[in-house]
C-alpha cells in the first residue's frame, strides 16, 4: 500500500470517527427506535419508502394489491428512484426492523463523509485538511435530514463525489460510470454532478453517465410530468437565506456555519485554480437551491425573485420541487475548496476545524427524531388480518396509513398512492366518496354489499393519533360488533 493511500485511509477514518461521535446518542438505540420523523407512520415519504422496501420482496406485483380490484399504475410513476429498494430490499428484509433501516441510513451518511474525503484528497488536500472537509459534511444537518426523513437515495451523494474525484484524477470513464449511478439515485443531483465534472475537468468519458441513464430516462420521461407527486404545500422546498450561515430556526435546514470560512480561506490564501472552480460550482448550485422565490426565513414572504426563476419552468426541470437538495451537492464542494485552500497552512488549522465541527453535535442530534417507535399503529389488528382476511378496507382517509399496515398483513387494500378525495382514473370514485362519509359516522346502507362485491372481507379502524381516528358508529350499526379490536367483518 502506497504512502498516499495510507494517508487517505487515515483521513477517512478520522472523519468517520467525528461523524460517529456526533451520532453517539442515536447509535445507542439503533435496534430500538426509528431514525426518522417525529411521527414516522404519519409521514408519507417515510411510509412510502418503508412500503417500497416491503414491496420489493414480494413474489407478485405489489401495485396490483393497491386500489383493489382496479390496481395501481407502475411503481415508477410514484417512486421515480426505487433502486435502493430493488437492490437492498431482500437483504434488509432479513434484518429485524428497525436495525436494518437505520444501518442503511447510517451507511449512506458515512459514505457521504468518506467520499468527501476522497474528493478532497484527489483535489490535492493534505491528510488532516481532507479529514476536516469530511467533518464539515458530518456536521451539516441538511444532509443528514434527507436520510432521516425516508428519502433514502436523494441524500446519497457519495456516487457523485466519487465521480468528481475520478474526474480530477483523469479517469473520465470511471467518473462517467459514477455519474450514471448518481443519476439513478436522483436525476437532478446526477445532472448537477455531471455539469460540475465538466467544469472541473472535461473528458469524453463523462458521457458514459448519460448512456447509463438513457434506458431509465426513456422509461421515465413519458410519465415525468404526470407523475403522482405534487408540489409541497408552500410551492417549493427551498433553502432560506438564513440557512446559509446556520441561522435558520429549523435545525434541519442549516448548513454548517464553518463553510463560510472555507470561502474566506479560498480568498485569503493563494490557491490552485481548482479551488476557484469548486467555489464557482458551489455558488451556482446554491443559487438554484434558493428556489425561484427567495426567502430569508422559511415561511416568510418572498424577499426577491431568483434570476434563475425561468429554470423551474423548463420541461423536466419543472418537476424539481425540492431545489434545496442541490445544496447538498454544494456543501462538499465548499468543504473541499476550504481544505485545499488551507493546505499551505499547518495541520493545526485543520484540527481546529475538526474540533469546531464536533461542537455542532447538538444540531445534528436535533435534525431528526431518534426516539420514534418502530411499532406501526394498528399492528395487532394487521397481524390478525394476516391469517383471517381476504382483502382489507382501512377506514382512515389517508392512503399511506393503509400502506404501512399492508407491509404486515400483505392483503389487497382499497387505498393506493392517492388521497381518497383524489382517486386515480379508472376506479369507482363513488366508493371512495361513500367511504369518507362512513368514516365520519354517516351510515351508508348499500356500501357493505358493494365492498363485498369488490372482494373485501374486513374493515379496520386504526387510531393514528389525535383527531385521526375515524368514527366507528356507522360500522357498529351496520356490521355489528368487532371481530377483533378495531376490525369489522363485512
Amino acid at each position: 500500500m502506497t504512502h498516499n493511500r495510507r494517508q487517505s485511509i487515515l483521513a477517512i477514518l478520522t472523519a468517520v470517527a467525528v461523524a460517529l461521535l456526533m451520532l453517539h446518542r442515536p447509535l445507542m438505540v439503533m435496534s430500538k427506535v426509528v431514525w426518522g420523523p417525529a411521527d414516522p407512520w404519519s409521514n408519507g415519504d417515510f411510509v412510502g419508502a418503508h412500503w417500497l422496501f416491503w414491496a420489493s420482496t414480494t413474489s407478485h406485483d405489489p401495485a396490483a394489491l393497491l386500489n383493489w380490484p382496479w390496481g395501481e399504475g407502475p411503481i415508477l410513476v410514484s417512486f421515480p428512484n426505487p433502486f435502493d429498494a430493488w437492490l437492498l430490499g431482500s437483504l434488509l428484509s432479513g434484518v429485524v426492523f428497525p436495525l436494518g433501516w437505520n444501518l442503511m441510513m447510517l451507511g449512506h451518511h458515512l459514505l457521504n463523509v468518506a467520499a468527501t474525503v476522497v474528493l478532497a484528497r484527489s483535489a490535492g488536500a493534505r491528510t488532516l485538511h481532507a479529514a476536516a472537509a469530511g467533518a464539515l459534511i458530518a456536521s451539516t444537518p441538511l444532509i443528514l435530514h434527507e436520510h432521516a426523513m425516508g428519502h433514502t437515495l436523494t441524500a446519497a451523494l457519495w456516487p457523485g463525489l466519487f465521480a468528481l474525484a475520478a474526474a480530477l484524477t483523469g479517469r473520465g470513464w470511471l467518473a462517467g460510470i459514477w455519474i450514471g449511478i448518481q443519476g439513478l439515485a436522483y436525476l437532478y443531483t446526477g445532472l448537477a454532478v455531471g455539469l460540475v465534472a465538466l467544469l472541473l475537468r472535461r473528458s469524453w468519458g463523462l458521457g458514459l453517465g448519460l448512456l447509463m441513464m438513457a434506458p431509465y430516462l426513456a422509461l421515465l420521461w413519458p410519465q415525468l410530468e404526470s407523475a403522482h407527486a405534487v408540489r409541497p404545500p408552500d410551492g417549493f422546498t427551498v433553502l432560506p437565506l438564513d440557512a446559509l450561515w446556520g441561522g435558520s430556526g429549523q435545525s434541519f435546514l442549516r448548513l454548517q456555519p464553518l463553510l463560510g470560512l472555507c470561502v474566506l480561506a479560498a480568498v485569503a490564501f493563494r490557491s490552485r485554480p481548482i479551488v476557484g472552480r469548486l467555489i464557482l460550482a458551489a455558488s451556482l448550485l446554491l443559487l438554484v437551491a434558493l428556489g425561484p422565490e427567495v426567502v430569508l426565513h422559511r415561511g416568510d414572504s418572498v424577499w426577491f425573485y431568483s434570476p434563475l426563476r425561468a429554470l423551474f419552468s423548463v420541461p423536466g426541470l419543472s418537476r424539481m420541487h425540492h431545489p434545496i437538495r442541490l445544496a447538498m451537492v454544494a456543501v462538499p464542494l465548499l468543504a473541499v475548496a476550504g481544505a485545499v485552500a488551507m493546505g499551505r497552512k499547518r495541520a493545526v488549522y485543520a484540527l481546529v476545524v475538526i474540533g469546531l465541527s464536533g461542537l455542532n453535535w447538538r444540531s445534528i442530534d436535533n435534525t431528526a427524531a431518534w426516539s420514534a417507535s418502530p411499532k406501526i399503529p394498528g399492528a395487532s389488528a394487521a397481524e390478525w388480518l394476516k391469517s383471517n382476511s381476504v382483502a382489507v378496507v382501512d377506514l382512515d382517509g389517508s392512503a399511506m396509513g393503509a400502506l404501512s399496515l399492508q407491509t404486515i398483513h400483505g392483503k389487497p387494500i382499497l387505498s393506493g398512492f392517492h388521497p381518497r378525495d383524489r382517486p386515480p382514473p379508472g376506479v369507482d370514485a363513488r366508493v371512495f366518496e361513500r367511504l369518507n362519509l362512513w368514516a365520519k359516522g354517516i351510515p351508508q346502507p348499500t356500501l357493505p354489499a358493494r365492498l363485498k362485491q369488490l372482494g373485501f372481507s374486513h374493515v379496520v379502524v386504526v387510531d393514528r393519533g389525535e383527531g385521526r381516528r375515524p368514527s366507528e358508529r356507522a360500522l357498529k350499526t351496520q356490521l355489528g360488533p368487532a371481530v377483533f379490536p378495531g376490525v369489522y367483518a363485512l
